[in-house]
C-alpha cells in the first residue's frame, strides 16, 4: 500500500474527469486533440488493435453524425499477466478460470449535439437471455462466447442499441495508474478482500498504485475494520460497481490533468492505450476526432451514472441477480434515446376518453374508438355531437384534467383545440371529432399541434433522475 498523501493539490475539475476509466482510448486519444497533436493522433490510432464486430452492432446514422451513440465498454478478465509477476497468484491463469471473462460491463452513451455524457453499469452476475442460445445465464457467460455474443445480449435483452465497443484488459487498467502516478483514493476505515489482494492499513486518503487500484476495483468480498475487527461489506457485484464509479472520476480527474499538461504522462498514457485497449472496426480516428472535440466544454454536472436495479436471487444453487424490470426501464430509457416524461406526467391507459362524431360520417365515431384505444386510452362510449358542423377536432376537459386532454391531443396527427368546461361528466375527456381528423398516432408529439392552450403557457420542462446504485460523494484527498 501506498502511504497517504499528505499535500495532494486540489485540481480543477475539467469534462472528461467523470468519464469511465475503461474508456481510456478516448480519454488518452482526447488529451491528444486537446493538446494539439493532430498528427500525432491519427498515427497511433492507426495502431490500436481492432475487433470485427460490424455485424453486430448497431449501424450508426449517415445523415446526422451528430447523433447520440451508445459504447459498449469491457474490461476483460483475460488474466493476461505475467507468471513472475508478483500478483499473478491473487488474479490466477487462463487456465484457472477457464478462459476469459468480463470483470466490467459499462455502456456509455454520448449524445455530441447536447454534450451529454451517462454511463451504465451491468452486473456480470446478471441473469439474462443469451443471444443464440434459447436459454438463461449470468451475463457474463456471453462474454466468455465473444464479444459479438455480449453485445447481441444487451442489445437483445435491453434493447439498448451498442455502435461502439471497446475493451480493457487488466494490464491496461494498472498501467493507467501507474502512468499518473497513482490514484488517491478515500477510505473511511481500513479495508481488505483476500480474494483480490486490497490492502489498505489506515484510513484516510492512500494513493493506490496499480496493483491495488486493480484490487479494489475488482473487489466483491470487501471488509472494513471496525470496532476491533473486520467486517464484511456484504454488498458484492453492487457495491462493486459503487467503488468503480467512485474510482472512475477519481482516476480521471488525475489522468487528464496530469496528462494534458505533461507530454511525457501523456505519452506514457498513449502507449498504455496502444497495448492494452482494442476497439471495433468501425470506429474511425475522424469520428473520435469530432467527437472529442465536441465535448471539450461539456459540464461535468450533466454526466449521469447508472447500474441496473436488480434483486438477488438462487436458481440451480447459484447466485444470481435478476433485472427488476419496472425500476429498470427508466434507466434503460436513458441509453435507448427515450426522453422521460415531464413531472406528473400521465399516460393513455389512465385516461378515459369519450369520442362523438362531429362530422356526421357513418361509423367514423367507432372507427376512431378502435385507433384510440389502440394506443391505450380508454374509451367510455361513443355517439353524436351536438352538431355536425365542427370544422376542427376538439377535445373538452373537465378542470384538472389538462394534462389528459393535451396527452390526447399530441396523440392525433392534426391535433385539437381545448376547450376547458365543466359539462364533462361521463368521462376524463371528450373528443368531438371534427373535419380536420384523419389519423391517431402509437406516440405522442413531443410538442402539441395547433391547441387552444394559452399563447403564455410554459413549455414542459423534461428532467432526468438518476436511479440505481449511487456512487459516494467523493471526498476530496489533500
Amino acid at each position: 500500500m501506498t502511504a497517504p498523501s499528505s499535500g495532494t493539490r486540489r485540481l480543477r475539475r475539467t469534462w472528461p474527469q467523470r468519464l469511465l476509466l475503461g474508456f481510456n482510448v478516448f480519454l488518452i486519444l482526447t488529451c491528444l486533440v486537446t493538446a494539439g497533436g493532430l498528427g500525432y493522433f491519427f498515427y497511433k490510432f492507426g495502431q490500436l488493435p481492432r475487433i470485427a464486430l460490424g455485424h453486430v452492432l448497431t449501424p450508426e446514422s449517415e445523415e446526422d453524425p451528430g447523433e447520440p451513440q451508445n459504447f459498449l465498454v469491457v474490461g476483460s478478465d483475460s488474466r493476461v499477466i505475467d507468471p513472475n509477476d508478483p500478483t499473478y497468484d491473487a488474479f490466477g491463469s487462463a487456465e484457472d478460470i477457464g478462459g476469459q471473462r468480463s470483470d466490467t460491463i459499462m455502456v456509455v452513451r454520448v449524445d455530441p449535439r447536447s454534450q451529454r455524457a451517462a454511463i451504465l453499469s451491468i452486473p456480470r452476475d446478471l441473469w439474462v437471455p443469451i443471444a443464440g442460445t434459447g436459454g438463461k445465464q449470468r451475463i457474463n457467460t456471453a462474454y466468455s462466447e465473444g464479444p459479438d455474443r455480449l453485445i447481441q445480449t444487451i442489445q437483445d435483452a435491453f434493447d439498448i442499441p451498442i455502435h461502439h465497443y471497446v475493451e480493457v484488459n487488466f494490464a491496461g487498467f494498472r498501467g493507467l495508474v501507474n502512468a499518473v502516478d497513482g490514484v488517491p483514493v478515500y477510505f473511511a476505515a481500513p479495508a481488505r478482500d483476500d480474494n483480490t489482494g486490497l490492502s489498505v492499513s489506515e484510513a484516510g486518503c492512500v494513493v493506490l498504485s496499480g496493483d491495488q487500484a486493480l484490487a479494489y476495483a475488482r473487489s466483491r468480498h470487501y471488509k472494513y475494520y471496525e470496532g476491533g475487527s473486520w467486517r464484511t461489506d456484504g454488498t458484492g457485484d453492487l457495491g462493486r460497481i459503487s467503488r468503480q464509479q467512485d474510482f472512475i472520476r477519481r482516476a480521471l480527474k488525475q489522468a487528464v490533468t496530469k496528462g494534458v499538461r505533461n507530454p511525457v504522462v501523456l505519452q506514457r498514457l498513449v502507449d498504455v492505450g496502444i497495448q492494452n485497449v482494442a476497439v471495433d472496426n468501425s470506429l474511425s480516428a475522424r469520428d473520435l476526432l469530432k467527437l472529442g472535440q465536441r465535448f471539450r466544454s461539456l459540464d461535468p454536472n450533466t454526466i449521469e451514472m447508472f447500474s441496473v436495479p436488480t434483486t438477488p436471487a438462487m436458481i440451480n444453487g447459484a447466485a444470481v441477480l435478476l433485472v427488476q424490470e419496472a425500476e429498470a426501464q427508466p434507466i434503460l430509457d436513458v441509453f435507448r434515446g427515450i426522453e422521460p416524461p415531464p413531472p406528473g406526467a400521465i399516460g393513455p391507459s389512465e385516461v378515459q376518453v369519450r369520442i362523438l362524431n362531429g362530422v356526421g360520417e357513418s361509423g367514423l365515431a367507432s372507427r376512431a374508438s378502435d385507433a384510440i384505444t389502440g394506443a391505450g386510452f380508454t374509451v367510455s362510449g361513443t355517439g353524436d355531437a351536438d352538431s355536425y358542423a365542427y370544422e376542427r377536432t376538439t377535445i373538452r376537459y373537465a378542470p384538472g384534467q389538462e394534462a389528459a386532454a393535451d396527452l390526447l391531443a399530441r396523440h392525433l396527427t392534426n391535433g385539437a383545440v381545448l376547450e376547458a368546461t365543466s359539462t364533462v361528466n361521463s368521462a376524463d375527456v371528450v373528443l368531438i371529432l371534427g373535419q380536420d381528423f384523419t389519423t391517431v398516432t402509437q406516440e405522442a408529439a413531443a410538442v402539441p399541434p395547433s391547441t387552444g392552450a394559452p399563447a403564455d403557457a410554459p413549455p414542459p420542462t423534461v428532467t432526468t433522475t438518476t436511479i440505481g446504485v449511487t456512487p459516494p460523494a467523493e471526498v476530496p484527498c489533500g
